[in-house]
């Protein structure tokens, strides 16, 4: 695992979005003061989860974002996201690529996420304690932070060697497991306190549930009874029921019947009664026989007067050129006359003939007045015409006689189908009361029905009301016992044991309810108390086996640090000597006492504070540094000069890394008191570690840049806003060759 990536924005001076790309070996970040270098150390231990201001360079948590300048704003918010690569799997951690991210914003509203999924701080420090590495252990050293270890009282320098020794982890999950004992152990106590305060009842409501015992061996048997007198009452009134049933399906099957042969009936009836069409028959029969006879008449007319006028011209009449005017208004009278009529007509036809009548007429009319024309030229048009007269004389006679025939065939049948109607109507008569009767007894049959299911309505709801639910009443119904006892015989024994019933007396059910739900409450907790006492032993169990792990690995890494430590001061000093010293207390009381019972184990624990503080202190209370430079007497280290201090800092800083390597570690210009010799032996230090671990530091140290790989230069405008500058010495190296 490796730090891949650091992204920044609105964090302090960075206020775009800045991306520092870091590679395998040292990343060195240069520029010059206040150019905001060390906000870079800052993001980076923000983003782990440090929570002190004072660390982070601080008063308040708003100040790490953005305040503002004279050309530019202040920002809401700031946003840190750490890329870790962990393609070569070798930690325990299920994530090729690991992305922790820090927000913050100006209402004070933060979060925290890992591959963008929002966690608990909690999630982040666990991670970092399996992945050796945290804001506040060796793998972020900031300025001042080098000498601040050996100043630091002995106690002090607790957290940072038991993060050196790799022990972080167990220590989280033992404080994890510390207050589940503690929460466990409250329970505990709350559930025997209830214990002991429902038995008594529970022994009390046990004693009336004897009572409740001899009472439910006589309902039993009472129910087993109920049962059986009903089902002899369901039965007898079931069969009756079928009885009437089957009565109602066969006269039913009558009364549909005579319902349909009466439905017929009246569907003729309605067919016959429907007139009103042969009636606009015979209508226009009857008037196209008078219209007829009214046409035969006028033709007879004309026939007439053509004989007339025939009879004249053989016998050589001669007349007059004039006719007398009152014939003429007589004649014009008469044409009139039908023209008025003719306005009545509506028939088309009707009105084409009469108007050629009237044609006819003002013909004759118009010859009369000019007067008669010679023989020869009169004779012939009138035979033709007379004979023209005759045939439609002739026609006329026959559309009369076929309408008397239509006339006299509408008339007959008219007559049989009013005789048809009155037999009908006769037989509809007598079906109806024949229905009538059917309908009576059908009625008198379903009232019977209808009293029998309200009677087994009303045993069905005293079953319910005797025997308790509806269940009963299918289970009575679907009973296929036989019953060798009277009704009577029955009754009597039911009464006979509902009496011993009311001699034993009621039992309140809240009573019952009460005791089921105190007893299964006493369960409950009797049940309870023993799964948290065995979780309490678990918990024990659990946190003893993380004691003397967390013991055997501090002890483990404290003796090999000590050991690399004295290596290291001799490399750095060219001799002298060097050792970590483990600061025990006496007398400490242990975390458990075999011996003791259950009950006084449970409350040796006290609070949990109290708890984690044997815990801490059953190791050691501290760690004391001694150092001898080569030709001094000098043990204490505070006699050290400052380049001594620094030499002495970076070889424990050396030790640990050696012993427990971190993925990758900050320095923040833990060279600045070096001079130039111990400065190249740093340097090559840092050359050779950072072949197994990663290096970000911040110097202004030449020696030290001439061994990074990645270069970075800091610089900040007069807008307040830091800016990156990039270089890859690797590159320029293959650029000069």
């Amino acid at each position: 695992m490796f730090l891949q990536k650091l992204q920044l924005q609105g964090f302090k001076s960075f206020v775009y979005k800045t991306n520092l790309e870091f590679t395998k070996g040292i990343t060195a970040i240069m520029g010059p003061n206040g150019s905001g270098k060390t906000n870079i150390v800052d993001a980076i231990r923000w983003v782990l989860g440090e929570q002190s201001m004072k660390l982070l360079r601080g008063k308040k948590s708003e100040d790490i974002i953005f305040a503002g300048s004279d050309k530019k704003a202040r920002l809401g918010f700031t946003e840190v996201s750490l890329y870790l690569n962990n393609e070569d799997n070798q930690k325990i951690i299920d994530y090729r690529e690991i992305v922790i991210s820090r927000r913050l914003y100006r209402d004070g509203e933060s979060e925290y996420l890992i591959n963008k999924a929002k966690v608990r701080l909690q999630d982040i420090l666990l991670l970092l304690a399996k992945a050796r590495f945290a804001q506040k252990s060796y793998s972020i050293i900031g300025q001042g932070m080098i000498d601040s270890i050996l100043v630091a009282s002995s106690e002090e320098r607790k957290v940072f060697f038991e993060e050196a020794a790799g022990i972080k982890e167990y220590q989280i999950k033992q404080e994890g497991a510390l207050h589940k004992l503690e929460i466990t152990k409250r329970n505990l106590e709350q559930a025997e306190l209830i214990l002991r305060e429902i038995t008594p009842r529970l022994r009390s409501l046990n004693r009336q549930t004897k009572k409740i015992e001899r009472r439910k061996e006589i309902e039993e048997k009472l129910r087993n009874l109920q049962q059986i007198y009903y089902h002899s009452l369901w039965q007898g009134i079931e069969e009756k029921i079928k009885i009437q049933e089957l009565k109602i399906k066969n006269i039913e099957k009558e009364y549909q019947e005579t319902k349909e042969e009466i439905k017929k009936i009246q569907t003729q009836l309605e067919l016959l009664e429907k007139g009103t069409k042969k009636l606009e028959t015979y209508n226009y029969l009857q008037k196209e026989y008078e219209e007829l006879l009214e046409k035969k008449n006028r033709l007879k007319e004309k026939e007439l007067i053509l004989r007339n006028k025939i009879d004249s011209v053989q016998k050589g009449e001669e007349k007059s050129s004039y006719i007398a005017s009152s014939q003429i208004i007589q004649i014009l009278e008469e044409i009139k006359k039908e023209l008025i009529q003719i306005e009545k007509f509506e028939e088309l036809e009707i009105i084409k003939r009469r108007n050629k009548d009237l044609q006819e007429k003002l013909i004759t009319l118009i010859d009369k007045i000019k007067g008669p024309s010679p023989n020869k030229e009169i004779f012939s048009p009138l035979l033709k015409d007379l004979e023209k007269t005759k045939r439609g004389l002739k026609e006329i006679n026959g559309k009369i006689e076929n309408i008397r025939r239509e006339i006299f065939s509408f008339g007959q049948k008219e007559e049989e189908e009013r005789k048809r109607i009155f037999d009908l109507q006769r037989k509809n008569h007598l079906k109806q009361e024949e229905f009538n009767k059917i309908s009576e007894k059908l009625n008198e049959i379903e009232i019977e029905l209808a009293k029998l299911e309200t009677k087994r309505e009303d045993l069905e709801s005293e079953i319910e009301r005797e025997l308790g639910n509806k269940e009963q009443i299918k289970i009575i119904a679907e009973r296929v016992e036989k019953n060798n006892r009277n009704e009577e015989e029955l009754r009597f024994e039911i009464q006979r044991l509902k009496y011993q019933l009311e001699l034993i007396g009621g039992i309140d059910p809240e009573v019952i309810k009460e005791y089921n739900e105190t007893k299964e409450k006493f369960e409950f907790l009797n049940q309870q108390s023993r799964d948290l006492k065995e979780a309490i032993k678990s918990l024990e169990k659990v946190i003893e086996e993380l004691n003397q792990t967390i013991k055997r690995r501090f002890e483990s890494n404290f003796r090999e640090i000590n050991e690399k430590f004295g290596k290291y001061f001799k490399m750095l000093f060219n001799g002298g000597l060097a050792k970590l010293i483990l600061l025990k207390k006496e007398n400490l009381s242990p975390i458990k006492d075999k011996e003791k019972s259950e009950d006084e184990d449970l409350n040796s624990f006290g609070n949990l504070n109290e708890k984690l503080s044997k815990i801490e202190s059953s190791f050691y209370s501290g760690v004391e540094i001694q150092v001898t430079p080569p030709g001094k007497r000098i043990k204490n280290i505070n006699v050290l000069s400052g380049g001594e201090r620094a030499l002495t800092s970076i070889a424990l800083i050396c030790a640990i890394l050696d012993t427990n390597p971190s993925p990758f570690v900050i320095l923040d210009e833990v060279d600045a008191a070096l001079d130039e010799v111990n400065s190249v032996k740093f340097a090559e230090i840092l050359e050779n570690f950072s072949k197994k671990i990663q290096f970000v530091v911040i110097t202004h140290n030449r020696i030290t840049m001439e061994k990074a790989k990645v270069l970075y230069g800091v610089t900040m405008g007069d807008d307040g806003i830091s800016r990156l500058l990039s270089v890859k010495l690797e590159d320029l190296s293959d650029e000069q060759n």
